[in-house]
């Protein structure tokens, strides 16, 4: 057999061999950059949960302060009605 014989199968093996290896390289790679990319979007949605909830305390607050102006309103306006009641009852000049 001859040097040619052995020389280009066994550069067809070695070129061979250096392809799977880069593929392989490659792959692993992406699959890095994939998994950081999914570990970031992990933490945007962690911290997206954290905003939504501060959210919906922030709205539970509002809720509750409207409520606490709406019932002073009325006691305002019921003071107002017996004041000028009072007023009216005692002739009092009750304008100023």
């Amino acid at each position: 057999m001859n040097l040619k014989d052995y020389a280009i199968p066994a550069m067809t093996i070695v070129f061979a061999a250096g392809i799977s290896f880069a593929s392989l390289e490659s792959a692993a790679q992406e699959s890095q950059d994939l998994d950081k990319r999914v570990t970031v979007l992990e933490s945007k949605s962690g911290k997206q949960d954290v905003v939504d909830v501060k959210i919906e305390g922030i709205e539970d607050r509002l809720d509750k302060m409207e409520n606490i102006v709406a019932k002073m309103l009325e006691m305002q306006q019921q003071q107002a009605i017996n004041q000028a009641a009072i007023c009216q009852a005692t002739n009092a000049n009750c304008s100023r």
